[in-house]
């Protein structure tokens, strides 16, 4: 299941845009504008129109909340174990960093307050983007500092006569056990995608039948299909 166009969910709206033009509103999910035009509806429209809303008005969200929150615990955790570590030069840089690794992922589910952003994208773009491509940015990104700050560490405790012993005798941890630590909250994630995947493609597929319905009342919704469903 994928969704052709971005989907922009406010209190007051829903649209349905491509290329920051918005082609089909939905006003309190009752009036319905396509191209700019109100459509004048039917009893049984609006009760289609309105289940459709209230559809995209509770999966929408729930993606995005998946999505966003799941890149905010892999970065909470790469930031607190950063803290302190290295100079503050060094820290700004490696936020710097962890920020342009993960812009491209972010501007493609936006969530602020009650507004709710998804760009066109299929479920399994979704899970790939998570679990095949930010993880292992993060992951690569996260063992090239700590590396470097661990073996930083490891050099300054050689060259005191004091710590010299301890530091080549105490069991330091490795950084794959540190990558382990940071990508667990995001694996977390992963699974509650993963667990709900089953149902959003149900939901999907009871909007793309809600909305196949609209478009056979409402001729000029014919040609924005927003809800498909991909073949496999």
């Amino acid at each position: 299941m994928a969704f052709r166009y971005g989907v922009l969910i406010s209190p007051e709206h829903i649209r349905m845009m491509q290329n920051n033009r918005t082609h089909v509103q939905i006003n309190h999910d009752q009036q319905l504008f396509v191209r700019g035009e109100l459509q004048t509806l039917s009893e049984e429209e609006q009760r289609l129109l309105q289940q459709y809303a209230e559809g995209l008005r509770k999966f929408v969200p729930e993606i995005v909340s998946l999505a966003v929150d799941g890149v905010e615990v892999g970065l909470s955790s790469i930031e607190a174990m950063l803290a302190g570590v290295g100079s503050q030069s060094q820290q700004d840089e490696w936020r710097a960093l962890i920020r342009e690794t993960t812009f491209q992922f972010l501007s493609r589910f936006v969530r602020s307050g009650d507004h709710f952003y998804l760009a066109p994208q299929s479920l399994n773009e979704l899970d790939n983007f998570l679990n095949r491509e930010l993880k292992p940015q993060l992951t690569s990104l996260a063992r090239r500092t700590v590396g470097a700050v661990w073996g930083a560490l490891r050099d300054a405790l050689r060259q005191s006569d004091n710590n010299f012993e301890r530091a080549e005798t105490q069991d330091w941890q490795s950084v794959n056990q540190l990558m382990e630590k940071i990508t667990l909250g995001m694996d977390e994630k992963m699974v509650e995608l993963e667990a709900k995947s089953a149902l959003f493609c149900q939901r999907m597929r009871e909007l793309d039948h809600i909305e196949s319905k609209l478009q056979k009342r409402i001729a000029s919704l014919a040609q924005f299909d927003v809800v498909v469903e991909k073949p496999e």
